[in-house]
């Protein structure tokens, strides 16, 4: 969430919530809270996800809360009047104020994105344990907007508008940046466009999803990006967004992995093309060795000249010398075969490059094609549909794992669950291939205090979670992987790569983990 959703969604709740009350607060998942509230004559569902990657804060349609598995928190503000909603100027939080004291503060950013209940500057109940009741409550940051310190024009343009104003939000700044021309933009120049699009989202919001799946406070004329819808209010859109977050990014997952490959193999495709064009200048090669050839055989009565070069009248221009390089261990006879193989060689290369030319020029054709194709799809069935009956043209395409070249063969095993690519150790030295070549934000597993497989689920650089199902399932297969194989229930470790390390000296296979958490699960084969 970006700091002017915030700006609408406080006015929202402002209208919503205040003299209203919390009847109950419970988590019935991890990462999740929900609030149930009764407004008036109004019942309400305040929903907050603190999930990394889909942080989320909106109102939902009104159900009871579920009456098992769930854990209740803040009972201390049940039953109490809400008296103010408030967000502060230059950071994203929103705080609830109640009429005994209390205050619920909502931190909408970064990995440690929580809720916590505080009084007079002091913490007395979190939802997760990032913050610790007894410690001051921590105050949001105050930034001075569009003042700079330092130089920043050694900076990227994406860099430089986030110095000038950091609440910028970040996912649609390389398309403004393209559309406005802001690359060779001064800073004034640069200034002055942030200010323009800050005060758009913040006193003239169009709530848009875009057909690219990212969403957007600005009209379609400062971003001219096809609109797949608008919404009525900030609160549609976020809890739009939240709600099909798994899919989206499933998609991302899908496409990435196949975009990545069609490029690499398009980049290759056009540097061979490259190297075939010069095909013609290994044709005039060709006719300069046939040349020098007669010329030396025209002369092979020299014998040995034990040189490296040699000077002599040139047959093919009348009244001219030319100068033909030597092999100094052989005689000028078999210096002139030497050229009449190489001239042989040079056609030979030119006719097969002729050959291939052609169909190196329709397979490129065809990459083209499917990458267009690819891109332009911005629904998840639609891109599976297209996977179906592309099937075959796209299997030269395939990438095992999502970072395999045609061919290779990768350290470890490689596969898929609902679009996710998995790779799973195949040895100690597998693990440590498997860890080193996995990327910081990609999903690590492990049987815990077992020995047993790595496990990694790629994330294609999103520094967000996979849906529920894909851990569970993924945990499982590192279950079955490890000595905890014949257990009913084995606990298993998952964080993310860049919390994992090998100490140095250690043993293959061997890891420390800094920061974890921990599923129970039942071994499953893949």
């Amino acid at each position: 969430m970006n700091y002017y959703e915030l700006i609408y969604l406080n006015r929202r709740f402002k209208n919503k919530l205040i003299g209203g009350y919390i009847d109950q607060s419970v988590s019935p998942y991890k990462n999740y809270i929900e609030f149930f509230i009764q407004a008036g004559d109004e019942k309400l569902r305040l929903c907050y996800s603190s999930a990394p990657g889909n942080t989320a804060l909106f109102l939902d349609s009104y159900r009871g809360a579920k009456k098992s598995n769930t854990i209740d928190f803040f009972e201390a503000i049940y039953s109490t009047e809400i008296k103010e909603v408030h967000i502060p100027e230059t950071d994203r939080w929103l705080c609830i104020d109640f009429e005994n004291g209390y205050r619920l503060s909502f931190r909408l950013f970064s990995n440690r994105a929580n809720v916590f209940l505080s009084k007079d500057g002091v913490i007395t109940e979190v939802f997760k344990e990032y913050d610790k009741p007894g410690d001051q409550t921590p105050e949001p940051q105050w930034l001075d907007l569009y003042e700079v310190e330092g130089d920043i024009s050694r900076k990227s343009t994406k860099n430089k508008l986030t110095a000038l104003n950091p609440m910028l939000p970040r996912q649609n700044l390389k398309d403004l940046i393209e559309i406005h021309e802001l690359e060779d933009a001064s800073q004034e120049e640069l200034k002055k466009f942030v200010k323009s699009i800050c005060e758009e989202m913040e006193e003239n919001a169009t709530f848009r999803l875009l057909e690219n799946g990212e969403t957007t406070l600005l009209s379609k004329e400062t971003l001219p990006l096809k609109t797949e819808k608008i919404f009525d209010d900030v609160n549609d859109l976020i809890r739009y967004r939240y709600k099909n977050y798994s899919r989206s990014q499933r998609l991302k997952q899908r496409k990435s992995s196949l975009i990545k490959s069609l490029k690499r193999k398009i980049k290759r495709k056009k540097s061979g093309l490259q190297n075939l064009d010069q095909a013609e200048k290994g044709l005039e090669r060709a006719e300069k060795y046939e040349k020098w050839g007669h010329i030396l055989m025209a002369n092979a009565h020299l014998g040995h000249v034990n040189k490296e070069e040699i000077e002599v009248e040139d047959l093919y221009d009348e009244g001219k010398k030319v100068k033909i390089p030597l092999k100094r261990e052989l005689d000028i006879a078999q210096n002139a075969e030497r050229y009449y193989d190489k001239s042989a060689g040079a056609e030979k290369s030119y006719e097969e490059a002729q050959k291939r030319i052609p169909k190196m020029q329709k397979e490129l054709e065809e990459a083209e094609q499917l990458l267009e194709e690819a891109q332009n799809i911005t629904n998840l069935w639609d891109f599976q549909d297209w996977e179906k009956e592309k099937e075959q043209e796209l299997q030269p395409y395939r990438d095992q794992g999502g970072n395999s070249d045609e061919g290779d063969q990768l350290p470890f095993h490689t596969l898929e669950i609902k679009g996710y690519p998995v790779w799973i150790g195949k040895n100690a030295k597998s693990n440590d291939q498997l860890v080193q070549q996995a990327h910081k934000e990609d999903v690590w597993m492990h049987a815990r205090k077992v020995a047993g497989s790595h496990l990694v689920i790629r994330m294609a650089n999103d520094k967000g979670m996979p849906p529920k199902d894909v851990l569970l399932e993924a945990a499982s297969y590192a279950a079955y992987n490890s000595k905890a194989r014949g257990s009913k229930l084995a606990p298993v470790i998952i964080t993310k790569t860049k919390y994992v390390r090998k100490p140095k000296g250690s043993p293959p296979g061997a890891v420390v983990v800094d920061k974890e958490d921990v599923e129970m699960v039942t071994p499953k084969k893949p």
